[in-house]
């Protein structure tokens, strides 16, 4: 995206003429209230740039949650979802959104002699069999062209890992949370879904702003 289309972005006849309009914004809003509800990470406390790294994540999952085809429910949901997802794989942090991973982060692997990071962006995502090749490098950056592709690849495995477990008794995020992880739907095999669901619950309560409220 050219720095005049991002600039273009962050207006609302931007979004108004594609058809996301007031629940564009709403919803962004909305998901910028509940990830400033999340502790920050401690690397980041009072740092001047995580106003604007909250801003970015807030707008790049709204418009992948919008885009998003196929979730099973609302698109606050989906975005309460990559939050929790998020928050617990990185805690959205700017060293790791900036791709600079240490030795022991980002899933790392010696490959022939040589330390590969398998996980990528606040998403920590993996490359697999459904991964677009080309695409997977760009995920990693702070760049809001990165965040939204990382937000649209993230959007796209939770609605994936939801569809693997549709019938299977339980909770469905919490079984959506373990296929992400690898554990075919079973919640006996990692308790790792524990914290994301917990994540996933709390900032659906977080009640819309005042100001979109009036606005919608």
């Amino acid at each position: 995206m050219a720095r005049d289309d991002l600039t273009r972005c962050y207006q609302f006849d931007y979004w108004e003429k594609r058809g996301y309009g007031r629940r564009m914004v709403s919803l962004e809003a909305w998901a910028l209230a509940a990830l400033q509800t999340l502790p920050v990470y401690k690397e980041d406390v009072g740092s001047p740039e995580k106003p604007a790294q909250l801003a970015m994540i807030a707008k790049a999952i709204t418009q992948a949650a919008l885009e998003q085809k196929g979730w099973q429910g609302s698109r606050q949901q989906l975005i309460a979802a990559e939050i929790g997802m998020l928050d617990n794989e990185t805690h959205a942090s700017l060293r790791i959104h900036r791709n600079e991973c240490g030795r022991h982060e980002c899933d790392p692997r010696l490959v022939k002699g040589v330390l590969v990071h398998m996980a990528i962006s606040e998403f920590q995502l993996h490359a697999n069999a459904l991964s677009d090749p080309n695409l997977f490098p760009q995920l990693g950056g702070m760049t809001f062209e990165a965040t939204l592709l990382s937000a649209k690849e993230a959007s796209r495995v939770l609605v994936r890992s939801r569809g693997w477990c549709a019938g299977i008794p339980g909770d469905p995020i919490a079984l959506m949370y373990t296929a992400v992880a690898g554990h075919a739907c079973q919640l006996d095999k990692w308790q790792g879904w524990r914290a994301r669901a917990a994540t996933y619950q709390r900032v659906l309560r977080v009640p819309m702003p005042a100001s979109q409220k009036q606005a919608s």
